[in-house]
């Protein structure tokens, strides 16, 4: 009688034992799976955050009404909007301050300016007629081109874009010093162009900079010493108004700072988006 009450407190501990254990895991997967979802939470409100960024960014440029875009406008300043416990970082860059690779003017030229050699500079032009109207259809595409290396697309990615049509021009109150010189070489107005942009305290984004109107278009390079002919010689290659947009925007949670979300998107100002990039 004493083994079989000895054997049945055995069992009875066994069981015990193993429900505990259960017990345990059952807990234990309850927490893993409560921290799932609470990440997952934290990465759809993140997402839809960051979308809302976007949104807000070209709500900012559809504000902006004058007849031209710079540098110490309101649409390039970054900004940030909290909402649900997260909040939002956001600024716009003008993709007109970029060399359309997709431009009615794009030569060889051009592209060894960029840093490309001879005969990659070649290829690419190659591949871009051999594509007709439709041209760069995406900025990957450029790895689509024998020879096209990571080393140089880096060189290029940040200087380019294909999102502004057949249109050759650049936004010349918005492009670095860099891309002027990739459009017209060793000119020496670049100086000139560089120096009004800047202002007198010589710094980009602030309210003494310079700025290209078209009522002042020609008047200004008449200052620099260019002829009436000339003037429009450049404005062929500058324009001062942009329509397209590249939105960064950056989203993170005061429950959990290591969530962030990063897109980046082109966008026009109708808010169509050509380019999207989530991180």
């Amino acid at each position: 009688m004493k083994n079989k009450k000895a054997s049945i407190l055995i069992f009875v501990m066994w069981v015990l034992i193993i429900l505990s254990l259960f017990s345990i895991a059952v807990s234990r997967n309850s927490e893993s799976n409560i921290k799932l979802a609470r990440q997952e939470s934290i990465g759809i409100r993140s997402l839809y955050l960051a979308k809302a960024g976007i949104a807000k960014a070209i709500l900012d440029l559809n504000e902006d009404k004058n007849n031209y875009d710079s540098l110490n406008e309101d649409w390039n300043k970054e900004k940030e909007f909290k909402l649900g416990g997260g909040s939002v970082l956001y600024v716009s860059y003008d993709e007109g301050a970029r060399f359309n690779l997709n431009g009615s003017s794009l030569s060889k030229r051009h592209l060894i300016r960029l840093g490309l050699d001879d005969d990659a500079s070649q290829r690419l032009v190659d591949y871009k007629a051999k594509k007709g109207e439709k041209g760069f259809e995406f900025p990957e595409e450029l790895f689509l081109i024998e020879g096209m290396t990571a080393d140089m697309y880096s060189k290029i990615k940040d200087y380019v874009t294909i999102y502004r049509g057949a249109d050759p021009r650049i936004n010349i109150n918005t492009s670095g010093e860099f891309v002027l010189k990739v459009v017209l070489g060793d000119d020496p107005m670049i100086t000139r162009i560089i120096k009004f942009k800047l202002g007198e305290d010589d710094k980009a984004g602030t309210d003494d900079d310079g700025v290209f109107t078209e009522d002042n278009f020609s008047r200004v390079f008449g200052d620099f010493g260019a002829r009436p002919e000339d003037a429009l010689n450049y404005r062929l290659l500058f324009n001062i108004k942009s329509e397209f947009f590249r939105i960064l925007t950056e989203t993170s949670f005061s429950e959990d700072k290591n969530s962030i979300k990063r897109i980046t998107a082109v966008a026009g100002r109708s808010g169509k988006i050509y380019w999207w990039k989530e991180e």
